[in-house]
């Protein structure tokens, strides 16, 4: 994208459709010239004022009868101290589709073009009114479903994470300073920064950066929600386990085994925590083609899975030979469930439990109710338990996780540097990559290309 600066756009600023308000926003140099030409002030003598609203009416003045559109509401922010940092309009009009359309396509006529996705927070960006860290924040929070989600995108949106950056990018910066203050007076072979210090410090870096992408995982979750896969054998309840769940009948519910022959995705909200929780089909084997590619699927999602629930039976005494195959990995992140503890059997369930001892183990009946308030609870003190670190030290974007990851392979390969006793030229080569690593987060050194991909992803008025 990245279009000129020089062109004023507009947009619908509200979704589209009919309602009490629509704001239409117009952004550039032409701004308050356009509002001028196409509004009729309520009271006569008064004028559009920057920081003020201001009531009156759009009118039609290109045909050969004037015609007032509608009575709306301009707002005039003044560059710098607008949005966008240029001069903003904002319109506030009845939200019919009609109106809306006739007053946009009369800013067109006077000279705007239409807003691309996104253009309204990429000028934001370019004209310094934030980082790239806080405009992509912005999308987040629009998109936020849940309490911690949003919080975590407000965060990053005041600056929670830039501002950690900025204060490793400006320690680096010194030790880069120090670095190539040396190369000035290489002849003389004079050292500025202490080799033992620089150590110290890169290992301290180096720790930093372990945190910030070991938080990923916690990120992502809160920004997406955690995968949830329902396992087990066909008929131990896992459909009505997701009904229950849900309080809805979303899952087919049936005696007769493989019902289930796809998995149906559902978004669950657990104390401001999303999950998505996945029923899926029965694991057996079976000569059926397509419920054979149902138990395939299945196999796929428990490898993506943030937690697995394995139900079982604990009134079907087979359940005791059933064999648990899954990966380590998998079973490191399963919470084992017995149903149908309205009928189970008591022996069965405490040999049950002496071989899932390994695993949190949750009871309780899918018919009843029983247990499901303990299985929420473990569901999110699952996910909680991966909080280690502060919301302004919690990264949920794969873009700024690959940028880290680069980032601390540099300040390891300057540790190198240093244990072999390297000129100084190759150790202030590394720390310029790790600069560059945390420029490209931010924005300061990002390309067009991830700059469009980026803004290309937000909504049009946005």
């Amino acid at each position: 994208m990245l279009t000129s600066l020089q062109d004023t756009i507009t947009a619908i600023a509200t979704p589209r459709g009919h309602g009490a308000i629509a704001v239409i926003r117009i952004s550039g140099q032409k701004s308050l010239h356009i509002a001028q030409m196409i509004f009729t002030p309520y009271y006569t003598g008064q004028v559009i004022q920057k920081g003020k609203a201001t009531l009156g009416y759009i009118t039609n003045t290109q045909s050969d009868i004037v015609t007032n559109i509608d009575q709306v509401i301009i707002t005039f922010y003044c560059n710098p101290h607008s949005y966008t940092g240029e001069d903003i309009i904002e319109i506030s009009c009845h939200g019919g589709s009609f109106i809306v359309q006739e007053i946009l396509q009369l800013i067109l006529q006077h000279g705007a073009r239409l807003a691309e996705p996104g253009e309204f927070t990429q000028r934001a960006f370019l004209n310094g009114k934030l980082d790239l860290v806080q405009a992509e924040s912005v999308n987040d929070l629009i998109n936020a479903r849940t309490q911690s989600s949003l919080q975590l995108s407000f965060t990053q949106l005041k600056g929670g994470l830039s501002t950690d950056l900025s204060t490793l990018k400006n320690a680096l910066r010194q030790e880069l300073a120090l670095l190539e203050h040396e190369l000035d007076f290489s002849e003389e072979e004079m050292q500025f920064s202490s080799r033992q210090k620089l150590v110290k410090d890169i290992t301290t870096f180096i720790t930093h950066l372990n945190d910030l992408v070991q938080s990923f995982q916690f990120g992502k979750i809160i920004r997406e929600g955690a995968r949830i896969v329902i396992t087990g054998k066909p008929n131990v309840g896992k459909s009505s386990i997701l009904n229950r769940l849900l309080r809805e009948d979303r899952a087919i519910v049936s005696e007769i085994p493989g019902t289930t022959r796809d998995s149906l995705e559902e978004s669950l909200n657990i104390d401001g925590v999303l999950f998505v929780v996945i029923d899926t089909a029965g694991l057996r084997k079976t000569t059926d083609l397509i419920e054979a590619e149902g138990v395939r699927r299945t196999e796929n999602l428990v490898k993506t899975a943030d937690i697995i629930l394995h139900i079982i039976d604990s009134s079907n005494p087979d359940a005791l030979n059933e064999p648990l195959q899954f990966t380590v990995a998998a079973r490191q992140k399963m919470i084992i469930v017995f149903n149908k503890i309205d009928i189970y059997k008591p022996d069965i369930v405490a040999l049950l439990e002496n071989i899932y001892k390994a695993n949190p183990i949750v009871k309780l009946s899918a018919k009843t109710g029983e247990g499901f308030e303990f299985l929420k609870k473990e569901m999110l003190d699952y996910v909680l338990k991966e909080q280690n670190f502060p919301l302004s030290q919690t990264i949920s974007n794969v873009r700024h996780l690959n940028a880290l990851e680069r980032c601390r392979d540099f300040l390891r390969n300057t540790l190198t540097s240093l244990d072999g006793q390297l000129p100084p030229e190759f150790i202030a080569m590394d720390i310029r990559g790790a600069l560059n690593c945390i420029g490209e987060i931010t924005g300061e050194v990002t390309g067009d290309d991830i700059i469009n991909d980026i803004f290309s992803h937000f909504c049009i008025g946005k």
